[in-house]
């Protein structure tokens, strides 16, 4: 792997990251419930369970 490769790849990791961020704030805007919250970052962002919950207490 290239370092332009490694790069592009840890933009790619940051902008998902961004958008699952993004959602949860949005989320939390609208008073939509957690337990909705992580289901959405579910399906949307193809989470694991655990995965989503880490996330969205990383997002407090």
């Amino acid at each position: 792997m290239t370092l332009l490769m490694r790069d592009r790849e840890n933009q790619k990791i940051g902008e998902i990251r961004g958008k699952i961020y993004e959602t949860i704030s949005m989320g939390r805007d609208y008073n939509i419930p957690e337990k909705e919250i992580l289901t959405r970052l579910q399906r949307k962002f193809d989470l694991t369970e655990e995965q989503a919950r880490t996330y969205l207490k990383e997002a407090e």
